[in-house]
């Protein structure tokens, strides 16, 4: 192999190693909210995981919460009292796909939630930001 041939060999090598990272990686992801609660009442949302093939996916490693109140200063959104009630676990539906349960202790009689979810698994954290609107109930 002269040194032409040997460059074009690694950086056919490093394409072929490009292309696999986000396999081996396995980079996670939060879909939106989806809100199944009216304002006064108590709440109850999901959030759908993504980017993690469920037969892959680790429930003993994978954990979401409503991250802390250091965490919503330093994103500048007001932390409030009642956000303190929600609790956030890791279920799976019936076809074995993971997603986050959001449940309130009690009803929330406010009608905007900003809620800021932290998301860790095995390759890494994530912070995604929530902004809600309670309707009242019909």
């Amino acid at each position: 192999m002269n040194h032409v041939e040997i460059k074009h060999f690694f950086r056919a090598i490093a394409a072929i190693g490009c292309l696999a990272l986000p396999i081996v990686v396995g980079a996670a992801g939060l879909s939106g909210i989806k809100v199944s609660s009216a304002l006064g009442q108590p709440f109850s949302a999901e959030i759908d995981i993504t980017g993690l093939p469920a037969e892959e996916f680790e429930f003993e490693l994978a954990k979401g919460r409503l991250a802390s109140p250091e965490a919503y200063e330093e994103a500048r959104i007001a932390y409030l009292p009642l956000l303190r009630q929600l609790q956030i676990s890791t279920e799976r539906r019936a076809n074995g796909t993971p997603f986050l349960k959001v449940v309130s202790s009690s009803p929330i009689n406010e009608p905007a939630l900003n809620l800021l979810v932290e998301f860790n698994w095995r390759g890494g954290r994530l912070l995604q930001k929530y902004s809600i609107l309670l309707d009242p109930p019909k």
